[in-house]
């Protein structure tokens, strides 16, 4: 599962750390995208291929979030 970390160098509310599910996903919080200093299309071309964005005012870094794989009651031992 795929997890998007938005570090803003500057608090917003008291928060400089906020988690997202995909990158439009951040868009979604106005002051969030205002915060962030780059329009949706362009950082999409900016992350092509690449985990980490940053800028003057925030850093972007997409990873994954490890879970435990789930088993079923039978095989159990």
């Amino acid at each position: 599962m795929k997890v998007v970390h938005l570090r803003l160098f500057e608090p917003l509310d008291g928060e400089t750390e906020y988690f997202f599910g995909s990158l439009k996903a951040i868009y979604s919080n106005a002051a969030l995208a205002e915060r962030v200093r780059i329009r949706y299309t362009s950082l999409t071309n900016a992350m092509h291929g690449k985990t980490e964005y940053r800028n003057k005012t925030c850093i972007i870094t997409i990873g994954h979030l490890q879970t435990k794989k789930q088993t079923k009651e039978r095989d159990k031992v």
